[in-house]
């Protein structure tokens, strides 16, 4: 079954249970997890950095990260 068909059906199910699924909703909602997801690796990275004295990449990539979060935060 290709792509098509298949999303023709997941609309089809969703519209049964009430829920009507928009694209961009969808794709919106997708970036925004995969955004998040990375600024919690960006998180988890800086803190190994730190007590290897790798301290300008790590306050570098939790700037970074703070700030991708005040974006998202804001929409």
């Amino acid at each position: 079954m290709n792509n098509s068909q298949n999303y023709v059906k997941q609309i089809k199910n969703a519209k049964r249970g009430g829920y009507t699924p928009t694209i961009a909703k969808d794709i919106n909602k997708h970036k925004i997890q995969k955004a998040l997801k990375l600024i919690e690796q960006w998180r988890d990275l800086a803190s190994e950095l730190k007590p290897q004295l790798q301290l300008d990449t790590a306050f570098t990539l939790e700037e970074c990260a703070q700030d991708l979060d005040k974006i998202l935060r804001s929409k």
